[in-house]
């Protein structure tokens, strides 16, 4: 099943991709909201937040949602990390096909703690490379979705000190007819 596109909007800054990240490298949970499940907004730091501005942000619609959706934040991963393996066997075969036989061997021992020293270091340098020339994921996902139905505005009205119902049993009233003369 192909997973729809979410598009985002923040409150904060305009721009995604850096607003949960602390000073010390750590991420924050942010929560944002929807009214159709596919465009989220905001990134607020409780659920309940996301909740009360989607509430108050409704309030003026002309067609107000019936069911408000808030969910977490994910960052997207800028696929950085595990490519040591694939390297070091595309440099295997390139040196195969360059010197033939005698390079058989060329990094064909390669310890699983230096392949994990590599791999730490082509991370490091391709973020490096990617905040350097600005092009971090500007993408998120939303998970852990949940559903909030929102009662319709005008759903009750008040007579005097008393909330009625807006809808009434339908039925037929006694008219003078029926009364009796």
């Amino acid at each position: 099943m192909a997973r729809s596109q979410i598009q985002m909007t923040f409150r904060r800054d305009g721009v995604s991709g850096t607003f949960g990240i602390q000073k010390d490298g750590s991420m924050s949970r942010k929560f944002a909201y929807s009214y159709d499940r596919e465009d989220y907004t905001g990134a607020y730091e409780t659920a309940e937040e996301a909740l009360t501005a989607a509430v108050g942000n409704s309030e003026g619609m002309s067609n107000p949602p019936t069911t408000i959706y808030v969910g977490t934040i994910v960052e997207a991963d800028p696929q950085a990390a595990d490519h040591a393996r694939t390297i070091i066997n595309n440099m295997t075969q390139r040196a195969h096909v360059d010197y033939g036989d005698p390079a058989a061997r060329y990094l064909k021992n390669v310890s699983p703690a230096q392949i994990k020293e590599l791999d730490e270091a082509i991370k490091a340098s391709i973020l490096g490379w990617l905040q350097k020339q600005k092009l971090m994921p500007a993408f998120v996902r939303v998970e852990g979705i949940r559903e909030y139905s929102v009662p319709f505005p005008g759903s009750s009205v008040s007579r005097g000190t008393e909330r009625v119902s807006e809808v009434q049993d339908i039925g037929v009233e006694p008219g003078p007819q029926d009364g009796g003369n």
